[in-house]
């Protein structure tokens, strides 16, 4: 049986994390109204919080689960629950789409290329599709939420986001909102106007995301990944691992679904003349764990993992870490930091996301198998390039907290202090439907504490080089 193995079946609904309580100042006296129309008052900081994610593989939930450990750091007693927008429409339907989605990734990526390709090209397609999400799930969301008393509403899934704009716009729905975007590149099913904050992973974000007035409610935000990466050195790592200290390390993997012909990249890696351990976590998928048992490859060449809760040391171990080019693995990896080679990166967002990353030298693209064992060859013989590649992750994260980020969310509770407006949007004070930045300041426009002035200082000593107007790294 491959190591780390955990179970994952069945589908949690809805899950729950409550810290033990702590009281809590509440110096606001702010309000906004719920998707029933009740006016909810709230403090300046949130008692409960429900996350939006969607189970498209684990990005979208990891992305969730990092985001609730910080909250459990910076607002102690809040209580925060993780919800799978899919199953808005039943658990069956969840259980269909997530097939769905990883049958078109693995069989017919072209047409989710074509698709992806219209909604980052046609606006009209685009706000097609987003009225069309936002429809779709925001009358569930809406029966969903009104039996609810929340704070905050999170999304790290786009169809939850849309589902929120939608409620803004038809229903008054003004509890605060904010999307996070676990990903390297922001498509247009991502931002909405009625969403109060977007937290995203790079400053040109605006360019991609062709929705007016998004630069004004973007953060530069820490990546959101869980405690550990980035907290344990290789050496370290290896010992715990009981790897070769001296050993060239590639790490292999494809996700939770294992994609991105890793089964291919392990082949390729394996059968090379490069001196190196391969490590291949295969995720939730037994059939590539499989094949790749079937290699009959010695555990010094090749080490085989399953769906493991200890990626942050078996990433830490490596020296590369070979991946799709998509989702929050990247993110953990520049988070370590590892140098990265997107190997045949997945269709839409991968290749997208792979451009971004590329762009600023934190990734390395493979296109195919032929390509694959040079740039590992290369990565292996030059130090060099090694030591550029994990200093630009290294100055990517610098000083982003994803604590900070949460803090900075403490904007809205101020703001939406200031009462509703007549559009029903989040609060604004000066009338435009925005989040009632103060006009002139091009920000949220709310008064400080001593949090989101620490938070402020950190993201006024991060050089954001090409950030649009407006933007803040939090």
């Amino acid at each position: 049986m491959e190591e780390g193995r955990r179970s994952t079946e069945g589908r949690q609904p809805i899950v729950s994390f409550t810290q033990p309580f702590v009281a809590r100042a509440s110096n606001g006296n702010g309000g906004g109204v719920h998707s029933n129309g009740e006016a909810v008052s709230m403090s300046s900081v949130p008692s409960r919080v429900l996350i939006l994610s969607g189970e498209m593989g684990e990005g979208h939930n990891a992305a969730a689960a990092a985001i609730t450990e910080a909250i459990a750091a910076v607002w102690p007693g809040c209580c925060v629950e993780r919800f799978d927008t899919l199953e808005l429409w039943g658990r069956s339907f969840a259980k269909a789409a997530s097939w769905g989605y990883e049958v078109q990734m693995r069989l017919l990526p072209l047409t989710y290329e074509v698709f992806y390709d219209w909604l980052c090209r046609s606006d009209r397609f685009a706000a097609v599709a987003k009225r069309a999400i936002g429809r779709f799930f925001g009358r569930r969301l809406q029966e969903f939420l009104a039996a609810r008393k929340d704070d905050l509403v999170i999304s790290t899934y786009p169809f939850g986001s849309a589902a929120l704009d939608w409620l803004a716009e038809h229903h008054g729905f003004s509890i605060p909102t904010v999307t996070y975007v676990p990903a390297f590149h922001v498509h247009p099913v991502w931002t909405y106007p009625g969403i109060g904050q977007h937290y995203v992973m790079y400053d040109t974000a605006p360019e991609h995301a062709r929705t007016d007035g998004f630069a004004e409610t973007m953060y530069v935000g820490a990546p959101p990944v869980k405690n550990g990466f980035g907290t344990v050195g290789k050496e370290d790592a290896r010992k715990r691992l009981s790897l070769d200290e001296n050993a060239f390390i590639v790490l292999v993997t494809g996700g939770a679904w294992g994609l991105g012909g890793v089964a291919d990249a392990v082949k390729a890696l394996v059968d090379s003349d490069v001196q190196m351990q391969v490590l291949a976590v295969c995720g939730k998928s037994e059939k590539l764990a499989e094949r790749l048992h079937s290699f009959g490859v010695p555990e010094q060449r090749l080490k085989i993992f399953g769906y493991i809760d200890n990626m942050h040391e078996v990433m830490a171990a490596a020296d590369v870490v070979v991946t799709n080019g998509a989702g929050v693995t990247v993110l953990e990896a520049l988070r370590t930091p590892r140098p990265v080679i997107a190997f045949r990166p997945l269709a839409g967002h991968g290749k997208a996301s792979t451009a971004e990353m590329v762009r600023r030298e934190l990734a390395l693209l493979a296109p195919d198998v032929e390509d694959l064992v040079p740039v590992v060859r290369r990565l292996a013989g030059d130090p060099q390039l090694m030591a550029r590649m994990e200093r630009a992750g290294r100055e990517w994260v610098e000083g982003r907290d994803l604590k900070d980020s949460v803090r900075m969310m403490e904007l809205l509770f101020e703001v939406n202090g200031a009462g509703r407006n007549g559009d029903g949007r989040n609060g604004a004070a000066d009338g435009d439907g925005r989040n009632g930045a103060a006009e002139g300041d091009g920000r949220n426009g709310a008064p400080e504490g001593d949090a989101l002035k620490r938070s402020r200082a950190a993201a006024a000593s991060l050089p954001v080089q090409g950030a649009p107007r407006g933007s803040v790294v939090a």
